[in-house]
Parts: structure tokens; C-alpha cells; sequence
């Protein structure tokens, strides 16, 4: 049989309201008509324990991001440079430009940055 933590948390996990789950959790007679719901939740195989324990959020931990490289920040910033010294003020692109123009600009530019 399972432990009244247990039972709780199936019951909780199938939608039943908390203040009736804490009650039919200590009695467990009380929910002998309810069903294979009632079943599932009395007596929770490892995989709903796992789904249960996936709600709350005590999954994997989140992976770590890595560092941003240097010529990443030097591109991030020169694409900003260049699209704005390669657009108009109503914010179309001048005349011959385009963004893979800027965007060939920019990586000039990140090069020229990182080699300073």
C-alpha cells in the first residue's frame, strides 16, 4: 500500500481539489467508487511518480550557457555600427545596400576590432 504522501500526490496530480485529496489520502476507503482513477492515484506506478515529480519541476537541471566569444561581442556591436550607417531615417536600406551588405560590413568590421 501506499504512503499518504504518495496517495496525496496522485490524487493532486488527477485534478482533485487539495482540502478533499488531503482527506481521501488519510481515508482511503472513502474513494473505493471512484474507479480505476481512484486506483491509479491510491496506488501510483513509477512512471506517474515520475510525471508527478516533471509538474512540479524537479526535472534536470537547466545546462549551463557557454561564454560568449570575443568575436561575437565585436560582430554584435559592428552589426549595429553598419545598420545604422547603412539605412535611411525612415529605416529602409539606401540605395545598393541590402542586409547582406551590412551584414558582410559588419564581419569586416569584428575582424578589424579583434585584431586591434
Amino acid at each position: 500500500m501506499a504512503s499518504y504522501d504518495e496517495r496525496l500526490a496522485g490524487l493532486l496530480a488527477i485534478g482533485m481539489p487539495r482540502p478533499i485529496a488531503m482527506v481521501v489520502a488519510f481515508r482511503p476507503e472513502l474513494v473505493s467508487e471512484l474507479g480505476q482513477a481512484a486506483n491509479i492515484a491510491m496506488n501510483p506506478s513509477p512512471a506517474v511518480l515520475s510525471e508527478i515529480a516533471d509538474r512540479r519541476g524537479v526535472s534536470e537541471p537547466k545546462k549551463r550557457r557557454r561564454r560568449q566569444s570575443a568575436y561575437s561581442k565585436a560582430l554584435s556591436r559592428a552589426l549595429v555600427e553598419e545598420n545604422a550607417s547603412q539605412r535611411k531615417k525612415n529605416g529602409d536600406c539606401k540605395k545598393g545596400k541590402n542586409a547582406g551588405t551590412v551584414l558582410k560590413a559588419a564581419h569586416k568590421k569584428a575582424r578589424r576590432m579583434i585584431k586591434k
